[in-house]
């Protein structure tokens, strides 16, 4: 590595992280806020809502990821152009098109970083916050332990000791007492349960036992389907979202739901959206290059601000759009996911070639 590939990946990664620290505490602020409507629930105090932010910071980090690195790297290059250090650079012989490249190293070293946040940081701080909030509002009833959850309802316990692919409750154990006689009526043992919809389970391999005659009935059954008297709030720690997996584990999530011929349009569009967000982060930093060098070249930095943003702005809208657009349609989803990269790529490689 050059003096000059280390000077562009310092400049470019401390303007980048200048950015991170303004951005990502405002919108964790944002949605303290919104988080203050629930303040009040159960045991969820103030407190728990700080915490519930702070461990949401990574996912939120994420998802700024691709609008940070383009107003990071625009400031990072503005400031060298400001400063005439990109014109000494040129005069000295360096092109445009190696600039490009010291700045895609450190667009490298980005898309690592967000890998590593995106599969082993952010998601188990996304699901913790989910069951730590969940376990507050629920004023209570539910417990989370070595073995899985605890939930109590009525007179009845349910230990769910195992989620399989990060939304089917496995291992469940369900007992019920006698309140009056102050003793187990009954027992189930479950090895699964199928999630019919939101007031059914299917529990499937069961082994029932009755305590309530003279000696203990025990009987086994394929499948039982039994009411889930379950609140909202005590279904919402069994069911990890979809955007709080890995991408290993929505890929293997996707395995099982092909292999049990379930509808995945919707998951497969999460999976691509994360396998590609390091992409278009790396794309985002490219594509600043016209507010520095292209036919966009712009001297004023609130003016390169300003574009930036809008240029921001609009790539994020247009994700949105496309991904919506894809499941309302029944169009691929890989394509919709793909497609805003390669426009706003080839957008910024147009614009670059007067430049060049």
């Amino acid at each position: 590595m050059t003096i000059l590939d280390r000077y562009i990946r310092e400049t470019v990664v401390k303007g980048t992280l200048l950015v991170a620290l303004i951005l990502l505490p405002l919108f964790t602020l944002l949605d303290l806020v919104q988080q203050l409507e629930e303040v009040g629930t159960g045991n969820y105090g103030l407190l728990e809502a700080l915490r519930y932010e702070v461990f949401m910071m990574p996912d939120y980090l994420l998802s700024l990821m691709p609008f940070t690195a383009l107003m990071g790297t625009s400031m990072a290059l503005g400031g060298l152009a400001h400063n005439k250090e990109l014109t000494a650079m040129r005069t000295s012989g360096v092109s445009i098109a190696r600039i490009g490249l010291a700045t895609l190293k450190s667009g490298a070293l980005f898309a690592l970083f967000v890998i590593v946040l995106m599969e082993w940081i952010a998601p188990p701080l996304h699901q913790q916050a989910l069951k730590r909030q969940s376990m507050a509002q629920s004023g209570g009833d539910i417990l989370i332990e070595t073995h899985g959850f605890w939930i109590h309802q009525d007179d009845r316990f349910i230990n769910v000791r195992n989620i399989e692919q990060g939304r089917t409750p496995a291992d469940i154990h369900i007992f019920e007492f006698d309140p009056e006689k102050y003793r187990l009526n009954s027992y189930l043992h479950a090895n699964r349960a199928e999630t019919v919809n939101r007031k059914q389970w299917l529990y499937q391999e069961l082994i029932l036992k009755d305590f309530q005659k003279e000696t203990v009935e025990t009987r086994h059954a394929a499948e039982l389907a039994r009411e889930s008297s379950l609140t909202e709030k005590q279904l919402k720690v069994l069911e990890v979202p979809i955007n709080s997996l890995p991408p290993s584990g929505l890929y293997q999530y996707l395995k099982y739901l092909r292999a049990s011929g379930q509808v995945t349009e919707r998951f497969e569009l999460v999976f691509w959206q994360k396998v590609t967000l390091p992409v278009a982060v790396v794309v985002m930093m490219l594509c600043s290059f016209p507010f520095i060098f292209g036919s966009l070249r712009v001297t004023n930095a609130g003016k390169r601000i300003v574009l930036a943003t809008i240029t921001g702005l609009a790539f994020q809208l247009i994700s949105q759009l496309m991904a919506n657009l894809g499941l309302m349609l029944d169009l691929s989803p890989l394509l919709m996911v793909v497609l805003p990269i390669v426009t706003i790529l080839t957008l910024g490689a147009v614009l670059m070639r007067r430049a060049i």
